[in-house]
């Protein structure tokens, strides 16, 4: 009689990417599926790691390993194998893991059973044939990643050669293609390796990032992180649908909101905001789908500077499903006497509550208002959104410019009832959704590649300051300009917890500073949390805007040839080009012809910029003394 078979023990190394103080969600869902399919689960986590963290994912694994670095490397697997072989004996395969995918989507065992099945030292779940990442944009913020592995499987054959010592020593030399180049290297050993889901079934190189549709019907169990992370353009190039793919993954069960609390914290915002394709344009007639929204508690926050265009947002706010609290701020009791009697005398507003704060007039304006003057309501926990809205002058706009931008900011946020509770509906669906805000207005402002105003330096001290983490976009963030959102008050919360005051916003090189660096940041405060932000648009100003924006981008896009991510490398290759000029011409031909040269010449041409302005200005300044003395004639 054959005896039977040994049974094959399975012991998964899964390394978190780090370096962050909680553990995503989907790590947890990840290692709850696979905990009935493994006999050993070894979790390499930061060391940065919160104490309550670790004791979730102890729950769930058998060790937990600290790794030398604050960040992932290839090496962490070694050792954590070998202290793990230590410390209970060696197993039949090793799976080496991590928190780079999403799922499982389908049945894992299914395909762990058909690859037991097949003779090798070693195999990996997808194949790619190319042996490295997609293209890297360091200089737009996307730099190569060296990110835990998907899943490779070491069988005793492969975890004693020699050849997987030499391989982990090698490994530091391109850290993160290490997962990409071992099967070479196994095979240049003479060891087979196999994929279960080998490159050419689905006529790409990397089937994770170009073909994730094609694998997700072909079985396979998992969704690539990486296709979400890539710089957008080359994303475009390519026609990866990051929308379609959530679209897909709703349609088969699986809890999407575990992949935009991740892609929150690991992603910039505007990136994100483009790969998954969060901008919706949202029906004026309210869905059949939003009853659940009359039982959010909601709170109306108001910053009134001036009386002009009032009756404009208090129309917005008859919008709002009746029974929501109302709080106004302004600056003077008798301002304060004047709203409150006229938000009385209107019977149309269907506020439950109603409330006049008098607070410190200053440069903050609304912002001050709303994370100083209102912190308490804030914090409370009494409400599940917050609306801000202000009606605040803006005396150097023309008339038509005014109206179109208030005009896009309630509209967009609160264009009609039925639009109201389409919106309030998405913070029903996504307990993860932190903001919800018009994009970047672009018509009439000329705020696109320049979003962050040259508050860089003061948006990363505000950042370390309050512990946030998250990728920042390179060229503009996504905020919402303009100071009016929806929120749940929970995203908001580390924002509003540091104890500000109203002379804070009166500090800085530049007229409120901190007003304007809250408002470009609140985001990455929010996702810090896990809490995503959507844009949203009416039928009406998706229309306007996106005509426009194609007309604008055909234009400039006139006279560079190529794809866009051609067109964009060009010409942040070349740099700022400034207010033109002969000296930032010749500047820009050096950048992109002899660049070596144009480093040099730096401390130069700073020189010649500054001498040109001079020039400029002087000439300014005598064409107006000129035109005084003809008209005194």
């Amino acid at each position: 009689m054959d005896e039977p078979a040994e049974r094959v023990r399975r012991r998964l190394v899964y390394a978190v990417e780090g370096p962050r103080a909680v553990v995503d969600d989907h790590v947890i869902h990840a290692l709850s599926a696979l905990r009935p399919l493994m006999d050993d689960i070894v979790v390499i986590v930061p060391d940065a790691l919160e104490v309550a963290e670790r004791q979730r994912l102890r729950r769930i694994c058998d060790s937990i390993a600290e790794p030398a670095a604050s960040v992932f490397q290839p090496t962490d697997y070694r050792d954590a194998i070998r202290q793990r072989a230590d410390e209970s004996g060696p197993a039949h395969e090793v799976i080496l893991s991590g928190d780079s995918w999403f799922g499982p989507v389908s049945d894992f065992s299914a395909v762990i059973n058909r690859m037991a099945e097949v003779p090798c030292a070693a195999w990996q779940l997808v194949e790619n044939a190319h042996g490295h990442q997609p293209e890297s944009f360091p200089g737009e913020g996307f730099p190569l990643l060296t990110a835990p592995w998907v899943w490779t499987v070491l069988r005793e054959e492969a975890l004693s050669s020699e050849v997987l010592d030499e391989f982990w020593v090698s490994s530091t030399e391109r850290p993160h293609d290490a997962e990409y180049l071992l099967p070479r290297a196994l095979r240049g050993a003479g060891l087979a390796v196999e994929f279960a889901f080998p490159a050419s079934d689905f006529r790409s190189g990397d089937p994770l990032v170009f073909s994730a549709r094609a694998l997700l019907a072909a079985g396979c169990p998992v969704v690539g992180k990486a296709q979400f992370r890539l710089f957008p353009p080359y994303l475009d190039q390519h026609a990866v649908i990051g929308r379609e793919m959530l679209a897909r993954l709703d349609g088969h069960g699986f809890p999407t909101g575990l992949i935009r609390q991740s892609l929150a914290r690991s992603v910039p915002p505007k990136a994100l905001n483009t790969n998954a394709g969060m901008l919706d344009v949202l029906p004026l007639q309210a869905r059949p789908d939003t009853s659940a929204v009359d039982s959010l508690t909601i709170v109306v926050i108001l910053h009134v500077s001036e009386f002009v265009g009032l009756d404009e947002v208090l129309q917005a706010i008859r919008n709002v499903p009746a029974g929501y609290d109302l709080l106004v701020t302004v600056g003077d009791g008798m301002s304060a006497a004047q709203v409150q009697a006229r938000l009385e005398e209107r019977d149309d507003l269907g506020f439950g509550s109603l409330e006049v704060r008098v607070v410190p007039p200053g440069p903050g304006r609304d912002m001050s208002d709303f994370f100083v003057g209102c912190r308490d309501v804030l914090l409370n926990g009494g409400h599940d959104i917050v609306i801000k809205l202000h009606n605040r002058p803006s005396p150097r706009k023309t008339l038509n410019l005014r109206r179109y931008a208030r005009r896009y900011q309630l509209d967009n946020l609160l264009g009609s009832r039925g639009y109201a509770r389409n919106l309030l509906q998405m913070f029903v669906r996504e307990p993860g959704l932190g903001l919800v805000f018009p994009p970047m207005v672009h018509i009439g402002f000329g705020t696109m590649g320049r979003g962050w105003a040259g508050l860089e330096g003061p948006s990363k001290r505000l950042l370390d300051k309050l512990g946030i983490r998250v990728p920042v976009d390179a060229v503009s963030p996504l905020a919402p300009y303009g100071g009016m959102w929806i929120a749940r008050p929970d995203a908001l919360r580390r924002m509003v917890e540091p104890r500000w005051r109203h002379a804070d916003y009166r500090r800085g090189k530049r007229n409120r500073e901190l007003a304007h660096v809250q408002e470009r940041t609140v985001v990455l405060a929010a996702a810090e949390d896990g809490f995503h932000a959507r844009t949203v648009l009416t039928p009406e100003h998706a229309s306007i805007s996106h005509t426009a924006l194609q007309f604008k981008t055909d234009q400039v896009s006139m006279s560079v040839r190529g794809y866009p991510i051609d067109q964009i490398r060009f010409l942040h290759g070349a740099g700022a080009m400034g207010f033109g000029g002969p000296v930032a011409l010749f500047r820009m031909y050096l950048r992109l012809n002899h660049f070596g040269v144009a480093r040099r010449l730096l401390p130069i041409y700073y020189f010649a910029r500054r001498g040109y302005g001079v020039v400029a200005r002087a000439r300014r300044v005598l064409s107006r003394g000129l035109r005084r003395g003809e008209d005194s004639e």
